[in-house]
């Protein structure tokens, strides 16, 4: 019995501890969508009044659907000038050119979105909200917002977004675009993944997967594989731009990824 006394106390202690953990979540699960969406918009809000230039090197991987292996591999720098420029050369292309093409069409399309953020964030101006639960996220509670876009465009989309209960941060988007990017292909789904990364909320990892007419079905990731904040010369660097235009043989999944970074 003895024993007993002993531990009984360091329990209680700790089953309060838990206790009170599950009730500050339970809680915060009490916020109605409109508060949820508030928060996310000011923590938007001051993101970009406290953003810092920034490179990050991302990877790129085009292959068909279930293949073993890639059949294109790139890697490609991208500078961020706040409040809106971005700027990116592609570092190194290994296997087909057709994979290179539409990573440049990618990352072109994000420096034209870059200079018009408010178009296509996630805000009560471009979409309407539902609430649909609380889910966990890489060990983060999340709650779980439905998108509604309010007009048709590449640049949002029509499914969800894991907004986290402690910072109301986005931490994923998922879903399709509210209009197609091209004649080209059908069923295209996008899931962007973020997280903090030296103090900066970045995108961390991509994956579109999409059918593209005449070629089946073909995949496009990307993840982070550095970042660091950008030196002067990441100001003043130019971006690379393909050599001329793609031909008509490679036109259709060039134009399949015009709104897959973000």
């Amino acid at each position: 019995m003895q024993w007993f006394l002993t531990i009984r106390p360091a329990f209680l202690a700790a089953w309060f501890c838990v206790a009170l953990l599950g009730n500050a979540w339970a809680q915060a699960r009490t916020l109605s969508v409109d508060d949820v969406v508030s928060r996310m918009e000011q923590v938007q809000a001051e993101s970009r009044t406290h953003s810092i230039a920034y490179t990050v090197t991302r990877q790129y991987e085009l292959s068909a659907a279930n293949a073993d292996k890639p059949k294109s591999e790139v890697l490609a720098e991208v500078n961020f000038v706040p409040p809106s420029q971005k700027e990116y050369t592609v570092r190194k292309v290994e296997g087909a050119d057709r994979g290179s093409d539409i990573v440049r069409k990618v990352l072109e399309h994000e420096s034209q979105m870059a200079a018009h953020a408010e178009l296509h964030e996630v805000s009560s101006r471009n979409y309407d909200f539902a609430l649909v639960g609380t889910e966990s996220l890489d060990g983060r509670d999340c709650y779980v917002l439905q998108l509604t876009p309010k007009r048709s465009a590449p640049e949002l989309l029509r499914g969800q977004a894991w907004v986290d209960a402690s910072n109301f941060q986005v931490r994923r988007l998922q879903g399709t675009p509210a209009k197609s990017p091209s004649w080209w292909i059908k069923n295209l789904q996008v899931t962007l993944n973020y997280a903090e990364v030296q103090g900066i909320w970045t995108q961390v990892a991509t994956r579109a997967v999409a059918d593209v007419r005449l070629l089946g079905k073909q995949v496009l990731t990307s993840r982070q594989i550095d970042l660091r904040t950008a030196t002067v010369d990441a100001r003043n660097r130019a971006p690379r731009r393909a050599a001329g235009q793609p031909n008509n043989s490679r036109r259709s999944v060039v134009d399949s990824a015009v709104w897959v970074s973000r």
